[in-house]
This record gives C-alpha cells, sequence and structure tokens, in this order.
C-alpha cells in the first residue's frame, strides 16, 4: 500500500478523491500530510493532480554574484570592532539577549562572527575548496547564509544568530525543507525569524500551505515574528512587473524590499514590491561576511575571497530589517518583538520614506548600522 505525500496545491484534490480525512498523518508542518492509499485511489490522484508528490522549489533571492571587495577602498571590520561595540556604553542597543533564527544555506566559521552565532555542525556551509556539487553552469549561492548572518550582526551585534541550514549551494530547498528548518527555530524559541528566500506561485493551494507553514510557526511560538524578502525581479534593464513573492505576501509576514543605497528612498531596480511590502532596507552593494576560497562565477570566472564581499538582493535588505528589530528591542525602552515591527512600520528608526509607485504606497526604510557608525555609541531612534 503506497504512501502518498501531499505537498502544495494537491491537498484539496486528494480530499475529494479519498472523500474524507481519516487516517492523515502530519508530515512536518506547513500543512503537508501523507496517508496509506489503495493502488486505484493513489493512481487516480496521480492523474488528478500535476505534481502531486513534488515540492515548491523555494530560492534566495539575490542580484548577481557576490562582487569581490580588493581594490574598492573599503576598510575591513575586524572582530576586535564587534567585541568592543558589545561593551560599547550604548550596549542596551546592540540586541543583547535577543536570539534571530534564519533558514538558509548554512554558515561558514568567521573570525569576526566567533560568539555571535549558534550552529550544529551539520548546519555549517560546504568550503569551495572542498567541492560544493552543483553543476558547472549551476548558480552558487555558498556564504548567503554566512553573509546574512553578519548583516544580522551589524544591526545588533550582541544578538544571538540561530542558522539553520535547508538550503543547498545553488541556493534552492523543497518548501518541506524549509518548512522543518524553520520549525526547528521556533521550537528553539527564537524571537525573530528570518526567511531570506521565496518563491513566485501563481497557485491559490501552494499559497495556502505556505500560509499554514506561517500560523503553525506562530501557533508555536505566538510572540515571534517572521520577516521574508520580498524578492528580485529581472536583471538590470530586463523589464519585470512585481508579482506576489511567497511567503513575503502572506499575512502576519513582515515584506522586506530593498532601496538602491543607504541613504536613497527610490527602490532598487530589481526589487519586488507591492502592496503586501511592508518594509524597506538598503541592498544594495552592501559588505558583509562571507566565504575565504575560491568561488566560481556563471561565466566560468575564479574569483578569490578573503571572508568578505559585496552582494546585493532583498535577501540582505530582509536581514538589516530582522537586526533592526533586535536592535530595538534592547533599546532604552525595551520592546518585543511585536512593538518593534510596530515601530519601524510607524517609521521609527528609519531613514526615510519610499515615494508611491503606482498602486504600492510608501513604506518607511530601516537604517542602516555601517560599518563606521559602530564605533560610535549609539543613539535612539
Amino acid at each position: 500500500m503506497p504512501a502518498l505525500l501531499v505537498v502544495d496545491r494537491a491537498v484539496p484534490l486528494v480530499r475529494d478523491v479519498i472523500g474524507r480525512r481519516d487516517g492523515w498523518t502530519s508530515v512536518g508542518t506547513g500543512g503537508l500530510r501523507r496517508i496509506d492509499l489503495p493502488d486505484a485511489v493513489y493512481a487516480s490522484a496521480r492523474e488528478r493532480c500535476t505534481g502531486v508528490d513534488e515540492d515548491r522549489v523555494m530560492a534566495v533571492p539575490v542580484s548577481g554574484a557576490p562582487m569581490h571587495m580588493r581594490g574598492e577602498g573599503a576598510p575591513m571590520p575586524t572582530r576586535a570592532q564587534l567585541r568592543d561595540r558589545r561593551d560599547s556604553p550604548g550596549g542596551a542597543w546592540t540586541g543583547e539577549g535577543v536570539l534571530v533564527g534564519t533558514v538558509d544555506t548554512g554558515v561558514q566559521p568567521h573570525p569576526w562572527l566567533a560568539g555571535g552565532y549558534l550552529s550544529a555542525p551539520s548546519d555549517f556551509e560546504p568550503h569551495p575548496a572542498a567541492g560544493d556539487g552543483a553543476g558547472p553552469t549551476e548558480p552558487l549561492e555558498v556564504g548567503h547564509g554566512t553573509f546574512i548572518a553578519g548583516l544580522v550582526l551589524q544591526q545588533a551585534p550582541a544578538a544571538g544568530v540561530w542558522v539553520e541550514r535547508a538550503l543547498g549551494p545553488t541556493g534552492e530547498a523543497l518548501s518541506s525543507q524549509v518548512a522543518e528548518a524553520a520549525m526547528t527555530l521556533a521550537r528553539r524559541g527564537v524571537q525573530v525569524l528570518n526567511l531570506s528566500l521565496g518563491c513566485f506561485a501563481d497557485d491559490p493551494n501552494s499559497r495556502e500551505v505556505m500560509q499554514q507553514l506561517v500560523d503553525d510557526l506562530h501557533a508555536v511560538s505566538p510572540e515571534m515574528v517572521v520577516v521574508a524578502a520580498a524578492g528580485n525581479l529581472g536583471g538590470p534593464g530586463e523589464p519585470a512587473t512585481p508579482e506576489d513573492f511567497w511567503p513575503a505576501a502572506l499575512r502576519d509576514v513582515v515584506a522586506v524590499g530593498a532601496v538602491e543605497t543607504p541613504t536613497s528612498t527610490r527602490w532598487a531596480e530589481w526589487s519586488n514590491r507591492g502592496r503586501w511590502v511592508d518594509l524597506a532596507a538598503p541592498g544594495s552593494r552592501l559588505v558583509s561576511t562571507f566565504v575565504e576560497g575560491t568561488v566560481a562565477t556563471t561565466d566560468g570566472e575564479q574569483l578569490r575571497y578573503e571572508g568578505w564581499a559585496r552582494w546585493s538582493g532583498t535577501s540582505f535588505a530582509a536581514a538589516v530589517a530582522a537586526g533592526a528589530i533586535a536592535r530595538l528591542m534592547t533599546g532604552r525602552r525595551p520592546l518585543t518583538a511585536k512593538e518593534a515591527v510596530a515601530a519601524l512600520r510607524s517609521g521609527a528608526y528609519s531613514s526615510g520614506w519610499t515615494r508611491p509607485d503606482g498602486a504600492v504606497p510608501a513604506v518607511p526604510v530601516v537604517r542602516l548600522a555601517t560599518w563606521d557608525q559602530q564605533q560610535a555609541a549609539p543613539t535612539a531612534a
């Protein structure tokens, strides 16, 4: 008697086939169910449900490959700077005691991140020199999780970042893998969950499954907030129409798009946007922690990195917002995660508001704590 794993759009169709819900068994989270079906019913369900045994593929939203840091004249942060900031007079604004979870490609050991992240051995990314298993034409996103962790800690240096690995080196994972990792973090008590990943999905049933995942997360951890990237559109000069990106477009998820520069209120041309976007944050050419080693680009170029890079994408705008929430939670008047989100939505700790863009309303631009500002004692928003 075969077991049918029902994922995404298949759920209501299979219910119609069997006419009942007796015998359903939960598989992970996000509305996934399994049931043992007779062969005839199993075949009927497969015939009526395209992709019935396949998850929705979710990927990291980035723009281009990481840019090399050599020759750009930007001073590199050091591990000492992180320690100094934790002990600074403004330490109440550093995110101390806040746990930020992120589902990503994993993390790599990095001197600057030391003491700022938690990760099991299985959650470490493969080192580029060790081989990543990707084909020569596949885009590599090794280092994405390490980059995210560094951005969160730039905004809230004394916070803890719990990295749960679900995405492969190509930056992709099945929705069930993301759901399992997210639920693990919720059970561990993270106050802020960062999801710098997602997908464009036209199927309403797929969206229902993702909404069930968010509902399940909040059932486990009612006070936790979920922050998600709004997604990227086409590359420079490529025409693209903004559309819903999931899970960012779900209710009870803080959706974050990207602006051009830390001082700009103009949307980055590749940033997705819509009525469902709650915040914007700098997401272009940000500096953060990265791998140490040689990474091959999609055009065959070999780039050597020394632990730092510049990168662009709504992935990184979301990480900036997640770090800002942790920062606000340890301010002069400590806030809960939900109160911090409300403060950001009202314009607190912002550098301005985006301009309305057609049907897209103006939203606050989260302030970026830059490297050179970190040595000064922070002030209240």
